[in-house]
């Protein structure tokens, strides 16, 4: 998939991004600078809403779409993501932010992970996290983008930065916990960080 056209290079465009997740929204402004500014669902849509019923990263992405369209003209970005464990066969994936049985309750997720690896020693511990993208222009003409960031599952929690399981993710091979990044270091190489290099817009 061709990448080339996505940005109009000199121009500051709106975005409307379909979350209202304010560590998420944080992140992709960090991402994305000067070139556009980002507004979250609710500042064109207040009331809209939308049930990820999709049984993929893309379902889920589409239906973000979806729900937004009727409220803007402009471009929408809708990311879906997640963690990938090895040892439960890439769970809690599309299920992450209510993986712990309360959607959004980060605590009762991560909880719910180390109870279920407890037993599972660090060489099985392996997992990633995916970001899949979409982007519809004005002309609702719809790209496709995806990252990854690769890594293992800690026995404890570590640091007290970023959201979601980054307190439990070990970055790669070393010691530090995605919790313990400062903001640049983790955009390096997140997951979303690697999806928006693909894209094309964040600026170095």
């Amino acid at each position: 998939m061709s990448h080339d056209s996505t940005v109009s290079k000199g121009k500051v465009k709106e975005l409307v991004v379909a979350s209202n997740n304010r560590h998420k929204l944080m992140e992709i402004r960090a991402m994305l600078g000067s070139s556009w500014i980002v507004k979250g669902a609710s500042e064109v849509a207040p009331n809209v809403g939308w049930d990820e019923t999709g049984t993929t990263f893309l379902e889920n992405a589409r239906i973000k779409i979806a729900a937004l369209r009727p409220y803007t003209k402009g471009c929408i970005l809708a990311d879906d993501s997640g963690l990938c464990v090895d040892e439960l066969g890439g769970l809690p994936g599309v299920n992450s932010s209510s993986f712990g049985g309360v959607e959004g309750d980060h605590t009762r997720n991560i909880d719910h992970l180390l109870s279920v690896l407890k037993d599972v020693p660090s060489s099985r511990r392996g997992a990633h996290f995916y970001c899949l993208i979409l982007f519809q222009d004005e002309a609702s003409k719809v790209s496709q983008f995806e990252g990854l960031c690769f890594g293992r599952i800690a026995t404890v929690r570590h640091g007290a930065g970023g959201f979601g399981y980054d307190p439990i993710f070990m970055v790669g091979t070393s010691d530090t916990a995605m919790a313990e990044m400062s903001e640049s270091e983790k955009n390096a190489i997140s997951h979303r960080g690697q999806a928006m290099k693909a894209f094309g817009l964040r600026e170095d």
